[in-house]
């Protein structure tokens, strides 16, 4: 694993302990995470909508596919808006571990 998925690990079992590897709770934070990027670089409902209505006869793809085209779309959008999309995770995981710290403390 990366230094960053790393750190992002630790910081989640310190914080969701329990839910770490609960994967209705991984689904449902990528899902609201990802719609709330949809919208943030303009998506509209109506286009979400169409891609969900969608009829998906196939097998899904194995994980480590989707992921790749995941990242790999993160990276086209950090390229967009001219952000690094690593040191915007690092920032979110210090601000997660400080606001962690302060609750505890």
């Amino acid at each position: 694993m990366s230094v960053f998925q790393n750190k992002a690990v630790r910081l989640m079992a310190t914080c969701e302990a329990g839910s770490l590897n609960d994967l209705a709770e991984r689904r449902r934070k990528l899902l609201l995470s990802a719609l709330e990027l949809y919208r943030a670089i303009g998506g509209s409902f109506e286009q979400l909508e169409a891609v969900i209505m969608r009829d998906e006869a196939e097998i899904p793809r194995r994980v480590d596919v989707v992921l790749g085209d995941l990242m790999s779309e993160l990276a086209a959008i950090g390229y967009v808006y001219d952000l690094d999309i690593m040191q915007a995770a690092h920032n979110t995981l210090d601000s997660r571990r400080q606001e962690a710290a302060d609750l505890a403390g």
